[in-house]
């Protein structure tokens, strides 16, 4: 892993949300994630996780520090270029799938393509759902699969703009235990397979014994 480039690497990030009692989520943090590479971060409720993925995933800003990707630093954009490059190469992957329910599995997953005024290579897109385990799918809504089948169309939609970087929040939270297996197991070949750096949050250590990393927080620590 030592040769592969870094293609996300967060330096001296930290946040704090004020209030009557300030809650200090974040302390200063450096972090750096390289291409292909699949990680979990690892704790418990209120530890901090949620808010470092929003921050690596450019959904929430960070008081101090700064965040690269792909050798950019990003967090020097406005919110019109930062927006772009967040669809262009960021994927996001949600525990609660955040389908379109009007929407069949293929026009989900062509989504952001379509978001970002580009059309899909049809072919491309069928063979990585076919590669997926989804392409059955296709032509079905959301409420007429599983929510193995979902997630996985949520994974496909996160690869569909070939990102620098996937981001996954909580993916096997809502599924079965065989499901959950499926999808950790799909996100390690995914990192594989596509060389995708792929950053899950997770509570589970089952699930987090499929990345090749881990990462834990407490109270805003990180710790390897």
């Amino acid at each position: 892993m030592e040769n592969r480039k870094y293609v996300l690497e967060a330096k001296g990030i930290s946040r704090t949300y004020k209030g009557e009692v300030p809650v200090h989520a974040l302390k200063e943090t450096n972090i750096a994630f390289r291409e292909g590479e699949f990680a979990a971060i690892v704790g418990k409720s209120g530890s901090g996780k949620s808010t470092l993925l929003r921050i690596l995933a450019t959904l929430d800003v960070s008081d101090t520090g700064e965040l690269y990707i792909e050798g950019e630093n990003v967090t020097a954009l406005n919110d019109a270029l930062l927006a772009r490059f967040r669809r262009r190469r960021i994927g996001f992957i949600y525990q609660d799938y955040n389908l379109f329910p009007e929407y069949t599995a293929y026009e989900n997953v062509v989504f952001p393509i379509h978001l970002d005024g580009r059309t899909e290579d049809r072919a491309a897109i069928e063979a990585l759902m076919d590669k997926l385990g989804i392409l059955h799918c296709r032509d079905k809504f959301p409420h007429e699969m599983s929510g193995g089948e979902q997630q996985k169309t949520s994974v496909a939609r996160a690869l569909a703009t070939e990102p620098a970087i996937i981001l996954a929040d909580e993916p096997t939270g809502n599924l079965d235990s065989e499901s959950a297996r499926n999808v950790a197991e799909l996100l390690s070949f995914c990192s594989k397979e596509y060389r995708r750096t792929i950053v899950m949050v997770t509570h589970d250590q089952s699930m987090a014994d499929y990345a090749e990393r881990i990462i834990r927080i407490a109270d805003g620590v990180v710790s390897e």
